[in-house]
Order: structure tokens, then sequence, then C-alpha cells
């Protein structure tokens, strides 16, 4: 699979020579950072590799202008691992982190492929990192990740109001429904004010039987010069059709961020999960601060401290190590190209 990638970054070569006028890109961002942790079972330094700041990824983005306000478009991306140059995902999938093809113009833009869920989309607008320190921020629905394969979505701005619909194919042959997904999402922009929120229903693979999960968030950013406070509120619920429990998740956050200097960026952030169902509940805070030493380049440094209680104690799925509580600082290097 590594082997068919470089062919593949070869032609992609080739093509941006031959055919300068599709302006097809490489873009991309490499991430590199140190993190302590410490918990009750002792201390630990790791490197992560697959991104602290961001995610490192490598894109190929085209875009074409066919006249009329008209414009096709498609984004390429892979996820890999700088420890050691991997594929950052174990089913070696070249273009994990999206693979669609659209059309845009006046009306907005159509997209067709792998991609970000609207959820994602909205919420993004309204986390104080805006999705910075993704694998560290607990913002994620519970089912369903940040992508859906086989999506067909919508985007449109008009003035203030930004419109969103998306459906997902599921591909079972005998269920229309089986696997799918579809949802809305609707924000609003006025001067310092951005409010919205997003709804998604899905069948989700639990053992043999697919089970319907309700999904949806609110928030608000508020932003005033160099400062922003931004924050939310999710609820996901996986309605049980056997005789196991149904799955009720709720998020909700808020924090800031301040552009202090033109290169410092400092930020907090509080995460509250909360599992009713079963009694567990986790508590996070994150403070960071960005230094910019180029247009591309950024240090970065943080630290976090998670509370843990009730299932998330006692469920190693929720918990790996099953300790009450967490503290962990985190140090790196992001370069954007």
């Amino acid at each position: 699979m590594i082997r068919k990638l470089a062919v593949l970054l070869a032609a992609f070569q080739v093509v941006g020579v031959a055919h300068a006028q599709s302006s097809v890109t490489l873009a991309g961002v490499v991430d590199g950072g140190i993190r302590y942790t410490r918990t009750g079972l002792g201390d630990q330094f790791s490197m992560n590799s697959n991104g602290l700041f961001t995610s490192n990824r490598l894109d190929f983005i085209g875009n074409e202008d066919l006249g009329g306000g008209l414009n096709a478009h498609f984004r390429l991306e892979s996820g890999f691992n700088l420890g050691n140059g991997a594929f950052d995902n174990t089913n070696n999938v070249a273009f994990n982190r999206g693979a669609y093809v659209g059309v845009g113009g006046a009306f907005g833009s159509v997209d067709l492929g792998r991609q970000y869920t609207i959820a994602h989309d909205v919420v993004a607008d309204y986390d104080p990192f805006m999705f910075e320190y993704p694998g560290i921020i607990p913002l994620t629905p519970a089912t369903d990740g940040t992508r859906f394969n086989n999506d067909v979505k919508y985007t449109g701005g008009f003035g203030g109001l930004r419109l969103r619909a998306e459906n997902s194919f599921g591909g079972a042959a005998s269920d229309f429904n089986a696997g799918s997904a579809r949802g809305v999402g609707m924000q609003y922009r006025w001067g310092w004010l951005n409010v919205g929120g997003a709804y998604l229903y899905r069948t989700v693979l639990v053992g043999t039987t697919y089970q319907p999960d309700n999904y949806y968030v609110v928030g608000a950013e508020l932003t005033f010069g160099k400062f922003r406070l931004a924050g939310g509120y999710m609820n996901e619920n996986r309605d049980s059709v056997s005789s196991t429990p149904d799955v009720r998740t709720l998020n909700y956050w808020g924090g800031f961020s301040y552009q202090a200097t033109p290169s410092v960026n400092i930020g907090a952030g509080y995460y509250i999960t909360d599992l009713p169902n079963t009694s567990g509940k986790r508590t996070q805070g994150l403070a960071s601060v960005a230094y910019s030493l180029s247009k591309a380049t950024r240090l970065y440094a943080e630290v976090d401290y998670t509370k843990f209680t009730g299932t998330y104690i006692s469920d190693t799925t929720l918990n790996a190590t099953r300790q009450p509580h967490q503290l962990a600082v985190s140090v790196g290097v992001n370069h954007g190209f």
C-alpha cells in the first residue's frame, strides 16, 4: 500500500506540471510533539506521532473554474504517522481522512465521497480551540466519529446564514436505511455573534442488529476583537432494540482564546462528558499557548487535567488505566505547507 501511494504521489506531480490550469495543489501538516502523562500508575513520556496540535496529513486539492460562477473541486487527504512514516490507520486506507469531489457556485457546494460530517463542521466553530488538540479534546460523537463514507453533502452560505444537509448511504443490499445517516445544520453569524446547531440520525450496527442513533448539537461563538468565547452542548442517544440498555452521551463545554500578540495565542477550555445511564463522567480542563515562528510554523505547549468517575473508572474501554485522574503536559512543533 505504501508503494502504491508513492506511485500516486509521483503521478500527481506529473499532472500538476502538465495541467497547471487545473490548480492541483499539494498541501498538508506535519506535527510532532512530546507528551508527559502522570496517573496513579506513575509517569510516562511518549512521542505523539499522529499529531498533537493538529493531525498529520497530506492533501491533494484540486479546483477548476468552469465559467459562469461554477467550479469543480476535489480533495484527497491521507493521515500518516510521523514516527515511522506509516499510514495512521490499521486498515491501510490511503485516503482515510477524506476523498471527495464536488461542484460549487453561488448556490453553495455539493460534495460526494468520504468527508467530515455536518456535526463536525458545526462543532468546529464552537470549540474554543477550533479542533486543535484533536486527540486530547473529547468532542467527537461517540458512535460515528467525525466522517461519513459514501456521503453526499450540501453546504450553502447566504449572507450571515449557512445551511447544511447530508445523506450517507449505508450500502446494505437488503435495507436502504441500514448503516445510513442523514442530517441538517444551520448557523447564523451577525457581527460578533455566531449561533447554530445540527441534527443527525443514523442506524448503527451493534452485534448483528442496526440500532437507531439520534444526535444533536447547539453552540455559540462570541468574538470581540482579539478575544473569542465559544461553547456548546451535544446530546447523542442510541436506542436499544434488544434487552441491552440505551446509550446516552452528553457533552457540554466552554472556553476562550486570545490573540495576545501577532505571534502569541493563548486559550483555555473546560469539557464535560456525562453518561447518565451508567453514572459515568469525565471532566477535563486544558490550557494552551502557541507561538508562531512564521505563517507556516508554530511552537505550542499545553497542560490538561482529566478527572474520571463512575463507569469511566470501572470500564476499561472508557479508561484503559482505570485511574480516577490524569495530568498531562505536551510540547511540540507544527508546520503547514
